[in-house]
């Protein structure tokens, strides 16, 4: 293994640069849980032609990748990640009448900002979201009736044949929380076109307001966010209150006093402790209401 692993070594650094790959970088600084183990191989990627050309190697070493983007909604193994790491870092972003145009690294707040300060409205429900472009429009985030997807126009994407490729927004399959990139590591984020609509100043920062509000009893240690979709015409968050789990703790890993759907680091938690919570949780709801709580965050390495 360890002579395998030196000869991709060697060949990732030829084809992406020597100075570029790096080799078990500790991934859970770079996440909101901070939890996780180590990547085998890491990059850095700052524009479409070094996520091209990531993916490209990785393909042909036939490692596995996995796309980093603000490290949000996530669970990292503690053994880490057996491949490359592709950390995007692409940050552009155009404006156009009412139309956005952003590309996948960019941090989502840097998104309803610049809609916010041009008075274009429709982001308004990711207001308070962490992560990236390219994560909010895998994983459709915003609040339980308003998305991210419903302002999509287009997606440009790197495609399973690592061509470019562009997308229109029924293609994406948007649904509550879910898209067909979601499960679909063979198809990379690169931009996304939002169509938006021109509101006054007091309409946008009432809608910001009420969003925020909504979001208040949200807790602030570290996590990955929303650990369980909300089950249809119910709450996750308050079946597992009901199954009696609130400050529920395994570990350093604490289903949250605050709010139940969430799972915190309470200092040093271990992904093995906030597996065993997520099953618990699981367990515990199918056997007290017979609902099955479907994951929103992705388990990566495991």
């Amino acid at each position: 293994m360890k002579k395998n692993k030196e000869k991709i070594t060697a060949k990732l650094k030829k084809a992406l640069g020597a100075k570029k790959v790096k080799e078990n970088i500790p991934l859970a600084p770079l996440t909101t849980f901070g939890i996780g183990g180590p990547a085998f191989w890491f990059i850095s990627a700052e524009n479409k032609k070094e996520i091209l050309e990531a993916i490209k190697a990785s393909r042909e070493l036939e490692i596995p990748s996995f796309i980093l983007g603000g490290g949000s909604n996530i669970l990292i193994a503690d053994q880490g990640f057996p491949g490359l790491v592709i950390r995007i870092k692409n940050e552009g972003l155009t404006i156009k009448g009412t139309r956005i145009t952003a590309e996948a690294g960019l941090p989502l707040a840097k998104l309803v900002e610049s809609a916010q300060k041009n008075l274009l409205s429709g982001l308004e429900c990711c207001v308070g979201i962490p992560g990236s472009v390219g994560g909010a429009v895998c994983g459709n985030a915003g609040a339980r009736e308003e998305w991210i997807g419903k302002t999509i126009e287009g997606v440009s994407i790197i495609d399973k044949k690592g061509e470019i490729t562009h997308l229109n927004n029924g293609d994406c399959k948007f649904s509550y929380r879910e898209s067909r990139f979601k499960n679909n590591p063979q198809e990379v984020i690169l931009e996304a076109t939002f169509t938006l609509k021109k509101e006054k100043k007091e309409v946008i920062e009432q809608k910001i307001k009420s969003f925020l509000k909504a979001r208040e009893n949200q807790p602030k240690e570290k996590s990955a966010g929303s650990v369980f979709k909300n089950p249809p015409g119910d709450s996750a968050g308050r079946l597992i209150d009901q199954a009696g789990l609130k400050g529920k703790k395994i570990g350093q890993a604490q289903i949250s006093e605050k709010h139940a759907n969430f799972i915190i680091n309470t200092g040093g938690a271990k992904a093995e402790e906030v597996l065993k919570l997520i099953r618990l949780a699981q367990k515990t709801v199918k056997e007290k209401f017979n609902v099955n709580l479907e994951l929103e965050i992705k388990l990566v390495g495991f």
